[in-house]
């Protein structure tokens, strides 16, 4: 076998290991990416419920009456 075809066989091995390696990270990003939009969601969800409550007349809060101290 001729040195250059050896050369290339050797560079197309670690081409196809390169290849498996970015396609193993690639469907990792996407499962994170999937994690990171329902973390979005809910916090969008939350933000909207806190800004409603806020948005709400408070309840109105009167103090007691104190007690004469014996």
């Amino acid at each position: 076998m001729p040195d250059s075809e050896a050369r290339l066989r050797r560079q197309f091995v670690k081409l196809k290991e390169l290849r498996a390696k970015d396609a193993k990270e690639l469907t990792q990003l996407r499962a994170d990416v999937h994690g990171l939009v329902r973390i979005v969601n809910q916090l969008l969800l939350e933000n909207h419920q806190l800004r409603e409550a806020l948005s709400r007349p408070a309840a109105s809060i009167r103090p007691l009456p104190q007690r004469p101290h014996h």
